[in-house]
């Protein structure tokens, strides 16, 4: 049987979908490559410039994303009290 050889680029876009997917198996069947596990262990042990670059960008949407979201979450819990305190009936008309 002849030995297949890959390309770097091949086996890091294979790591790179690997980690985007649920199932890795499935996705090896895909791609025929029987070898994705021990390219994953490889690539996480080994630094490379293209994912320290997107790292940075990705983080800083996620830290832009959680603090939308915890205003969102504040909006909403205002907006709860004061659906509250309206909604309470003590006898009194509340004109707006």
């Amino acid at each position: 049987m002849k030995k297949r050889v890959y390309i770097k680029e091949f086996k890091e876009q294979a790591v790179r979908l690997s980690h985007q997917r649920e199932n890795i198996k499935e996705l090896a069947d895909e791609l025929n490559v029987q070898r994705l596990y021990k390219w994953r262990r490889w690539a996480d042990s080994t630094p490379t410039t293209t994912v320290k670059a997107t790292v940075p960008e990705e983080s800083s949407e996620v830290k832009k994303l959680r603090k939308t979201l915890r205003e969102k979450e504040l909006e909403l819990e205002i907006l709860k009290k004061a659906v509250h305190i309206f909604s309470k009936s003590d006898g009194r008309s509340t004109n707006l």
